[in-house]
C-alpha cells in the first residue's frame, strides 16, 4: 500500500472519532424531572424547560384558565425543587424563573443554588433551604406585575416557568408551585410544596483527605473561581428565545449552552485521538521501510 494512502486512511478514521466524541459529551444536559401533578398541569417543551399556562392556546398543551381571575395581580411564583444534596454543594446549579406573556415577552428572573449562590452578587430569585435535605425553594416577589391585564384576553398568553442551566446535576426534581400576589399572598398553588426558612448560603468547603484548610463560607477558593467563569458563560446564553407560532409560546434554549465546556473537552480529547492516529500511521511507515 502506498504511503499516502496509509496516512489518508489513518487521518481519515481519527477525525471520525474526534467528531463522534462531542456530541456524545454535550447531550449530558440535567433534566428537569416534573412530578405527575404538575406535569398534568403543565407544559415541558424541552428537557430543561417547564411551564403552567394561565391563558393561551388549549391546542398546544394545558391551559389552566380559571385558575387566576386577574394576571395583573400576579406579582411572582415559587418552585420547589429536590436534588442530590452532594452534588448541589459541591458543583451548584442555576436557572431561571419565567413569566412568559404575549405583553412582557420572556422575562427571566435568575437564580442560583448550593456551590453558584454569591453573597456579593444576589438574584432577584432567592433560594431557600427547607426543613428536608436536599430540597429548596427557589422564589421571585417583584414590586411590580409580571402580567399585563391585556394578556387575559383570549388571543394572548401568560405562563410561569422554570429553567435550568446546570449541565453537570444528577437531576433536579419539580415537586411544587406557587403563583404570588403582591405581599407573597399565593393566588395559585399545586404540587408538594414545602415551607421555606432562611436563605441558602454559600456552603462550607469539605476537609480533603490530606488535611488541607477548608474554605470559610463567603470566601473565594480557586475552585469556586472557576465555576464562576462556568456559570457566567451559561448564563450569558441561556437568555436566548426562540417562539413556537407567533403570539402563543416562547421558550429559552440553555441546556446546550450550559454543556459546551463539556463539549470542548471532549473535542480536546478528539484531537488528542488524531495525533495518536497519526503517530501510529509514522510507525506503519518506518517499519515497511
Amino acid at each position: 500500500m502506498k504511503i499516502s494512502k496509509i496516512l489518508a486512511g489513518m487521518s481519515a478514521a481519527a477525525i471520525v472519532a474526534s467528531m463522534a466524541m462531542i456530541p456524545a459529551s454535550a447531550a449530558g444536559g440535567t433534566k428537569l424531572n416534573v412530578s405527575d401533578d404538575l406535569a398534568k398541569i403543565g407544559r415541558q417543551t424541552q428537557d430543561d424547560l417547564f411551564a403552567v399556562f394561565f391563558n393561551g392556546d388549549e391546542s398546544e398543551g394545558a391551559v389552566n384558565k380559571d385558575a387566576i381571575s386577574d394576571l395583573g395581580a400576579v406579582y411572582g411564583a415559587s418552585f420547589t425543587i429536590k436534588v442530590d444534596n452532594n452534588d448541589w454543594n459541591t458543583i451548584g446549579g442555576g436557572g431561571s424563573i419565567n413569566f412568559n406573556s404575549k405583553s412582557g415577552g420572556w422575562n427571566a428572573k435568575d437564580w442560583a443554588g448550593g456551590s453558584w449562590v454569591e453573597d456579593d452578587k444576589p438574584k432577584d430569585t432567592l433560594c431557600y433551604t427547607t426543613e428536608e435535605e436536599g430540597t429548596y425553594v427557589l422564589e421571585y416577589l417583584g414590586d411590580a406585575p409580571v402580567f399585563a391585564t391585556t394578556d387575559g384576553d383570549a388571543d394572548n398568553y401568560a405562563a410561569v416557568g422554570i429553567n435550568n442551566w446546570a449541565a453537570d446535576l444528577k437531576g433536579i426534581d419539580v415537586v411544587g408551585m406557587k403563583v404570588l400576589g403582591a405581599d407573597g399572598n399565593v393566588l395559585f398553588e399545586a404540587g408538594s410544596n414545602k415551607d421555606k426558612k432562611e436563605v441558602q448560603k454559600k456552603p462550607v468547603a469539605e476537609e480533603s483527605s490530606s488535611g488541607a484548610d477548608s474554605t470559610p463560607s463567603g470566601t473565594d477558593s480557586k475552585k469556586d473561581d472557576s465555576k464562576k467563569d462556568d456559570k457566567s458563560s451559561a448564563a450569558a446564553t441561556s437568555t436566548a428565545a426562540t417562539s413556537s407560532k407567533s403570539g402563543t409560546t416562547t421558550t429559552a434554549t440553555s441546556s446546550a449552552a450550559a454543556s459546551d465546556n463539556v463539549a470542548t473537552t471532549g473535542a480536546t480529547a478528539g484531537l488528542a485521538l488524531a495525533g495518536v492516529a497519526l503517530a501510529g500511521a509514522a510507525i506503519v511507515i518506518s517499519k515497511r521501510k
